[in-house]
């Protein structure tokens, strides 16, 4: 997934506010993550089990809300956070969707659309 990454930060730097460049790197680490733990054994190549990886990522999202009292401080601040999650995420789907480094890597990987992973 590209050069060497430097996944650390300062704690001054984590203090300062949000950083684009730190939530770059947790995006790369998740990636790889996902793609290490879905190596398959007996075939080389990697399975991306979608609904799994969703899941848990939802999880992993769930839990690291619940770790900032600025979106669970009240119904409506959990209601605003999940609103703006929940645009986020669509722009963000549109756009991948109409990424042709995607299509291409798609389109390289599954031999059809039909529900059922085959890859």
């Amino acid at each position: 997934m590209g050069g060497p990454v430097n996944f650390h930060t300062t704690f001054e730097r984590a203090r300062a506010g949000y950083d684009a460049e730190h939530e770059q790197s947790l995006a790369i680490a998740i990636l790889e993550a996902i793609a290490e733990t879905s190596r398959v054994s007996d075939v080389d190549c990697i399975a991306i089990r979608t609904a799994e990886s969703a899941s848990a990522l939802l999880t992993v999202l769930a839990t690291i809300l619940a770790m900032s009292p600025a979106a669970t401080r009240s119904p409506t601040a959990m209601r605003k956070t999940l609103e703006e999650l929940d645009k986020r995420l669509r722009r963000q789907v549109a756009s991948a969707e109409g990424s042709a480094e995607l299509q291409d890597f798609v389109r390289r990987s599954f031999r059809n659309s039909d529900v059922g992973g085959r890859a």
